[in-house]
């Protein structure tokens, strides 16, 4: 990877330029330098993964802010980046989450074997728990391959034709709900009673707001709930990247210069260059610009024609649709360093003697309370409490900090996003002390543990990462965005309004999350048109995209 500086223009054009070197940005790049294109990969930072990286943020530690635990697979992308062959490990987690309710809450254990996730459900919850927990997974199954999450060169179609062809009136009626209805509303179904199941509805209500601007009795929420509990096969495991999750994008990176592509640092992308109705390069911020036969946009769709094709006028429906797309970041960030592992309180003690379960998961809200924190940052203020997801991956991998030292991280939701810029920052500190009350509800030495920490708002990932308002799904997981609403040209997933230029990042079907299908669908995509011939040569043939 290299720091180029230089300002001449290049005087023959590349292959394939990709504005960004997050992880599909680099899945993009990757699948089509093993294609034998050129390829070159422009990232602003001076590292690679983007929202998936990790770099030292506090003194002598590996951070990650963004992504930090790999989710599910699809199949196919596990089979075709073969990440372990490449020098990643991936860390199996013993404990995958522990969700904690108020200070007198059962704790809820994800361990990774399933019989001891059933049994511990039953013993601590009951039979009647258990049982609901069994039908709400069966519940998702079916609105989950509708979604279509984990299929790799699929185009996807629009939610309302897709519910419009379900095969009976049930089915129609199902997906209704699944899609369109809270997340309550579901929930509400499996665990009906507010005590027995108090502390199994703050968890399923805490997964479906994640990434949403909603509450869980907001409809459309229960799409969140879906994406959330949708599983791949039996891959449907947590695990840790043994270094950082950046890892992955960096082996991806090394591959695509071993190719002869090349990943350039520090380079930021100022505008995308059009002549004749067609994208045909890009002009840096040192005024250098790059031709390229394709260009690919790593960002969102509002960052990438609003920002860097302001000078393009779109068809009035095409902005349209770029304009439609919600972008908020209602949370804060926070990494620590602490000088030792702190412990569970005297109320959660049996946690203390479970190998693994402070690795993390998530401090909940009931989900009325849940509710009222959402409805309190609509109204430009800081909720009571802070649910949040929490970890201290150190537990699995010692070689994130100093001997000695643990590295934690906290992602605290729902931060007023909306209001005005001068009180944010007074507003994101107050967070962060809340934050860390609620942590210490359940680990009561948290506080005097903490030597280091950093704090960042939707604000600095937005100047970091140049995403929409902060927002690292690239486009909230609401009904109106997802699926086939994800696109610009129908029947397909990445093509835009503008010739020669596409999209690979997490705007694109299926979404957030680091599972390289945009960036790999995208190559693909790109390779099954006319924009890019694949070489005679070409050592791995590309499928074509396949429709919905």
């Amino acid at each position: 990877m290299s720091n180029q500086t230089g300002t001449s223009t290049q005087p023959e054009p590349v292959d394939c330029l990709v504005i960004g070197a997050g992880h599909n940005g680099l899945a993009t790049g990757l699948v089509l330098a093993r294609n034998g294109h050129q390829v070159l990969l422009l990232e602003k930072n001076n590292y690679v993964g983007g929202m998936g990286g990790t770099r030292e943020i506090l003194k002598g530690c590996r951070n990650e802010v963004g992504a930090s635990c790999l989710f599910p697979l699809s199949r196919e992308i596990k089979e075709y980046f073969d990440f372990e062959s490449h020098g990643v490990e991936l860390l199996p987690l013993p404990v995958m989450a522990v969700n904690l309710t108020g200070a007198d809450g059962r704790p809820l254990i994800f361990f990774k074997n399933p019989l001891k996730l059933s049994f511990n459900i039953l013993r601590s919850f009951g039979p009647g728990a258990m049982l609901g927990f069994i039908r709400l997974m069966k519940f998702c199954e079916y609105p989950a391959r509708v979604l279509d999450r984990f299929t790799a060169r699929k185009a996807p179609r629009r939610l309302e034709d897709l519910i419009a062809e379900a095969d009976t009136p049930v089915q129609r009626e199902h997906l209704e709900l699944a899609f369109k209805g809270s997340a309550m509303d579901i929930i509400d179904r499996f665990f009906p009673d507010p005590v027995k199941h108090r502390e199994l509805r703050a968890s399923m209500a805490f997964a479906s707001v994640q990434a949403t601007y909603k509450g869980p009795y907001t409809p459309g929420s229960g799409l969140c709930l879906i994406y959330t509990m949708a599983q791949e096969g039996s891959e449907g495991l947590m695990q840790r990247v043994r270094g950082g999750i950046g890892r992955l994008s960096e082996s991806l990176a090394q591959q695509i210069e071993e190719l002869g592509g090349e990943v350039r640092l520090k380079q930021q992308v100022t505008r995308i260059l059009v002549e004749q109705g067609r994208a045909v390069g890009v002009e840096l911020k040192n005024g250098q610009q790059i031709r390229a036969r394709t260009v690919i946009s790593n960002l969102d769709k509002q960052a990438t024609f609003n920002r860097l094709l302001s000078g393009h006028e779109l068809a009035v429906e095409d902005q349209q649709r770029v304009d439609a797309f919600t972008h908020r970041g209602a949370f804060v960030h926070m990494l620590f360093k602490l000088r030792g592992l702190p412990s569970y309180s005297q109320h959660l003690q049996k946690l203390n003697r479970i190998p693994g379960a402070r690795f993390g998961g998530a401090m909940v809200l009931e989900p009325e309370e849940l509710q009222r924190s959402y409805e309190t940052c609509l109204r430009g203020e800081l909720p009571e409490r802070i649910p949040l997801a929490f970890q201290i991956p150190t537990v699995v991998d010692s070689s994130l900090a100093p001997e000695g030292c643990h590295i934690a991280s906290a992602y605290g939701f729902y931060f007023p996003c909306e209001a005005e810029k001068p009180l944010r920052g007074k507003l994101r500190d107050q967070m962060a002390e809340k934050i860390i009350d609620h942590i210490c509800l359940h680990m009561p030495d948290f506080r005097e543990l903490i030597t280091d920490q950093a704090i960042f708002s939707s604000d600095h990932f937005a100047s970091m990462q140049g995403v929409t308002n902060g927002d690292w799904t690239h486009g909230l997981l609401h009904p109106d965005q997802m699926i086939g609403e994800r696109c610009l040209v129908d029947g397909t997933g990445h093509t835009t309004p503008l010739a020669g230029l596409y999209l690979c990042g997490a705007s694109c079907h299926p979404g957030p999350g680091v599972t390289f299908l945009p960036g790999y669908n995208c190559a693909h995509e790109i390779m099954a048109g006319s924009a890019v011939e694949a070489p005679a040569s070409s050592a791995t043939p590309a499928p074509a995209a396949r429709a919905a």
